[in-house]
């Protein structure tokens, strides 16, 4: 005999499930089979009216505790043209990423690189395939490595406007990105990353700045939890916070922000 409990749990699941609303069970209004896979070039991505800026956040590498991000339109506006200039105890570090403004591709990219050991990497991107040159930071000579990448290319979303191209957006929903990851054999892949908008949330920043932000929760390939609270004004990116629940947990908030002149 079947008891009336379950009965009533058993009617319950189905009522969820006929409807989507999966909330109570997941966490999540939108089934697996719902992610979006978005990749460079997709007609998704909504891009605001950009302008050039500089954006100051919280840094755990930085000796004075912030780095300055500074972003301008390059190559009669179809380029972006991002600079994280990060103070260290005995070094400036300075890395850069350009990324196409209409497909959202990553184009290139240079900066530090610890995946294979530590390294000053120079990244090219096509949509097709990379070829990065390496240079170890300890001296000795420099390498190679190029071949084939899958899904578009890649795009770089660390405190840029992409998320921001894609909302607004209903939370609960979920889409996958691509990002190029450094992997054993010392290749490099494109693989996607999991995004889910969790809410909104009236954010008051560091800086003074508030914003109405979407709160986008992203699980790397590799494993790791980032949030990140986003607006379609700039700097796009309000707060993000690294490695949640992790041994690296760290939050990057907005501490100034300022219009460049041209």
């Amino acid at each position: 005999m079947i008891k009336k409990s379950n009965i009533w749990t058993r009617k319950m699941s189905q009522a969820i499930l006929a409807c989507g609303c999966l909330t109570a069970m997941t966490g999540s209004i939108f089934a697996q089979d719902a992610v979006q896979e978005i990749t460079p070039g997709s007609a998704l991505f909504n891009v605001p009216l950009l302008k050039d800026y500089e954006a100051r956040y919280n840094s755990s590498f930085s000796k004075t505790g912030e780095f300055t991000l500074q972003v301008r339109l390059t190559g009669d506006g179809k380029k972006l043209s991002m600079i994280d200039i990060i103070p260290g105890e005995n070094v400036v570090i300075v890395a850069q990423r350009q990324i196409d403004v209409a497909t959202q591709l990553l184009e290139f990219t240079a900066g530090p690189n610890f995946a294979w050991g530590p390294e000053f990497i120079v990244k090219q991107f096509d949509g097709k395939t990379y070829d990065w040159a390496r240079v170890p930071s300890g001296g000795g000579e420099p390498k190679r490595a190029n071949g084939p990448l899958a899904n578009g290319g890649s795009v770089s979303e660390m405190f840029s406007p992409l998320l921001a191209t894609l909302m607004p957006m209903n939370v609960g929903s979920r889409f996958r990105l691509p990002a190029a990851y450094a992997r054993k054999g010392e290749i490099a892949s494109s693989e996607f990353d999991d995004f889910e908008v969790t809410g909104r949330e009236e954010l008051q920043t560091a800086s003074g700045i508030s914003c109405h932000c979407w709160v986008i929760d992203k699980k790397t390939w590799g494993g790791s939890l980032e949030r990140v609270w986003v607006a379609r004004e700039a700097p796009y990116v309000f707060k993000r916070h690294r490695d949640v629940g992790g041994p690296r947990s760290f939050i990057s908030e907005l501490t100034g922000f300022r219009v460049l002149d041209k």
